[in-house]
């Protein structure tokens, strides 16, 4: 039976997926060619430099090979690009069936909200690596070339496939395949039914309910400088001072268990930040 289902990759503590915008650009065109394999609909997407995230709709194991194939591809092209060997072999994926209405909107605004959970200093439609602009656009032009004008040696240079692409692919200036070829955005208005519910959805900090539910706080990490700034949010919420520095020992102990729980902080990462003696933060981890 087709579902959505909520596709997520483990977040790398070391090296990066994507780590420029050819890579960014690859990691787009890479799904554009894996979606026409597959029996799933791409309800949307985002990309980011150390993971990934689709909800698609299908039978789940079509959901599965779809996403298998996708870090196929990305595998290859970091060893191609950066020869490594065993590029993303043990990379983990997970694939959680959605079920329910509500909890479909906000794992929708969870995956187009990545950029700002990142503190990535850009709002989520202007983020050029998801699908967050391509809704509720009404009848604009798509201002590309279609792929089919291009020669093939000059289609092979820029996708880097030798793939039959459909004749409604478009490609902009800078080789990347339009969303909007292969993401068909009336699936996700449907769900939306107006703009503004979308805008509400994404302006929510849904991060905590999506995490929890369906456990991806355990494969999504964040580096230190993101990790930091939403942990200093955090300090000052709940112990009402501006930063680390003005934690009691026994307030950074919570926090340990924080870092921990809810945003999956390896223990080494944890002592980095916390400047906390790695036997005593394992201990209480």
């Amino acid at each position: 039976m087709k579902q959505y289902y909520h596709i997520c990759s483990q977040g790398l503590e070391k090296g990066l997926i994507f780590s420029c915008e050819e890579d960014f650009i690859s990691g787009v065109n890479d799904i554009a060619v894996c979606i026409l394999k597959f029996d799933v609909i791409i309800v949307c997407y985002c990309l980011m430099s150390n993971h990934f995230h689709f909800i698609l709709y299908g039978e789940r194991q079509a959901c599965c090979e779809f996403a298998a194939e996708y870090k196929r591809r990305c595998g290859i092209r970091l060893r191609l690009s950066r020869l490594e060997v065993n590029a993303l072999g043990n990379l983990q994926l997970s694939i959680n069936e959605i079920k329910d209405g509500e909890y479909l909107e906000n794992a929708i605004a969870y995956v187009l909200r990545n950029p700002l959970a990142a503190r990535i200093n850009v709002m989520p439609h202007h983020y050029a690596w998801s699908t967050a602009n391509i809704y509720f656009r009404g009848d604009s032009v798509l201002d590309g070339t279609p792929v089919n004008d291009l020669s093939e040696r000059k289609r092979h240079r820029i996708l880097k496939t030798k793939v039959i692409l459909p004749d409604h692919y478009m490609v902009n200036d800078k080789g990347m395949i339009l969303p909007e070829s292969f993401v068909d955005p009336k699936p996700l208005e449907t769900i939306f039914r107006h703009p503004s519910r979308l805008m509400f959805a994404l302006a929510r900090k849904v991060e905590p309910e999506v995490e929890l539910e369906f456990g991806i706080a355990d494969r999504v990490s964040y580096t230190d400088a993101e990790l930091k700034s939403l942990i200093n949010e955090f300090i000052a919420t709940e112990f009402g001072v501006s930063g680390m520095s003005a934690l009691s020992i026994e307030q950074k102990l919570r926090l340990c268990t924080v870092m921990r729980r809810n945003f999956n902080a390896s223990v080494k990462q944890i002592s980095r930040i916390t400047r906390l003696d790695p036997d005593v933060v394992s201990r209480l981890v």
